[in-house]
Parts: structure tokens; C-alpha cells; sequence
């Protein structure tokens, strides 16, 4: 993605992320969705970042949308925790 043309709305504007890739069958772990976060990080102010994914789920299964939200929160958790801010 073009994540680095985050960097030029300073760090004034809410931006969302969608760090789940919701076209494709592969189930990302905790630590791929922290990763992804951890990069945007790198562009945006922790404060200012909501986290999402990148479209919505209505050609995925409803076993696949939950594990996919689910890694979502945990990525989103253990960067918490990596930030202090558990």
C-alpha cells in the first residue's frame, strides 16, 4: 500500500488503516496485523490511528470474517502492549 503518503497529512488528521485483507482466503495472525499497524505507525500518531479492514466482508464466510476481526484485536493488543499502553 502507499502507506507513506500518510506522512504528509501531518499528524492533525484521524486516518484509518485497513489492515485486514478481507479479498483474500488467508487468515492473518496477531502478528501480521501488528506488523501492518506497526508500519503505519511509522506515518501516523498512535492517537490519531483507528484500525480497520480494507473492505467490507460480504463475500466472506461468517467463520472467516469473525477469525479475521479477531486477529484484528489481537494485533492491535500486542501493539498496545508494545507501546506501553496496554
Amino acid at each position: 500500500a502507499e502507506v507513506e503518503l500518510w506522512s504528509q497529512y501531518g499528524g492533525e488528521r484521524e486516518l484509518a488503516a485497513g489492515v485486514i485483507d478481507v479479498k483474500s482466503m488467508y487468515l492473518e495472525t496477531a502478528e501480521d496485523v501488528a506488523e501492518r499497524i506497526c508500519t503505519v505507525l511509522r506515518h501516523v500518531n498512535p492517537e490519531k490511528l483507528y484500525l480497520t479492514c480494507d473492505c467490507g466482508f460480504s463475500a466472506s464466510s461468517r467463520g472467516l470474517a469473525r477469525a479475521k476481526l479477531r486477529a484484528l484485536v489481537a494485533g492491535a493488543q500486542i501493539v498496545r502492549t508494545e507501546l506501553g499502553g496496554a
